[in-house]
C-alpha cells in the first residue's frame, strides 16, 4: 500500500515537473519584434486573422503541446477548445489553425512563411525564428 502511495506521488511531482516551457515563434524576415498575451489568444482562437502589421497571419498548432498551450493560453481543456472551433467552423466564421506533428515541424513552417506564428517547446528553438511570446 505504502508502495502504492509512493508511486503515485511520483509519478504526480514527476507530471508537474515536465511541463514544457512554451514559446510563441514568428518567422524573422517579418517585422514582428513581440506579441502580447491578447493578441497571441485572438489569433489562436480565430478572434483576429491579422498580424499587428496588418498582415493575414497563419496561426500553427503543435499537435503535442496543443493541450498545455491552451491550458496556458485560455485555461481551458483541449475539449472545450476542439468543441469552439466545431461552433466555428459549422457557421463559417473562421478556419481552426494547422495542426502539426512536432516542435520542428513548426520551426519549418514559420521559418518559410513570413507571417506564420507558432508554439515549440523552449527546448528546441533554434536561429531559424524569433521569439514573440513566452507562456508560463
Amino acid at each position: 500500500m505504502i508502495k502504492k502511495i509512493f508511486t503515485a506521488v511520483f509519478l504526480f511531482l514527476f507530471a508537474t515537473t515536465t511541463q514544457a516551457e512554451i514559446i510563441v515563434i514568428g518567422n524573422l524576415k517579418n517585422n514582428l519584434q513581440s506579441l502580447n498575451f491578447i493578441q497571441v489568444e485572438d489569433i489562436f482562437m480565430g478572434r483576429s486573422r491579422s498580424l499587428p502589421n496588418g498582415r493575414i497571419a497563419l496561426p500553427i498548432d503543435q499537435a503535442t503541446l496543443r493541450p498545455e498551450f491552451y491550458q496556458k493560453l485560455i485555461a481551458r481543456p483541449l475539449e472545450q477548445i476542439n468543441a469552439y472551433w466545431a461552433r466555428i467552423m459549422f457557421t463559417g466564421q473562421a478556419s481552426p489553425p494547422t495542426i502539426v506533428a512536432d516542435d520542428n515541424a513548426v520551426i519549418t513552417i514559420v521559418n518559410e512563411n513570413k507571417d506564420a506564428v507558432g508554439y515549440i517547446d523552449r527546448k528546441n528553438l533554434d536561429h531559424r525564428v524569433r521569439i514573440l511570446l513566452i507562456l508560463n
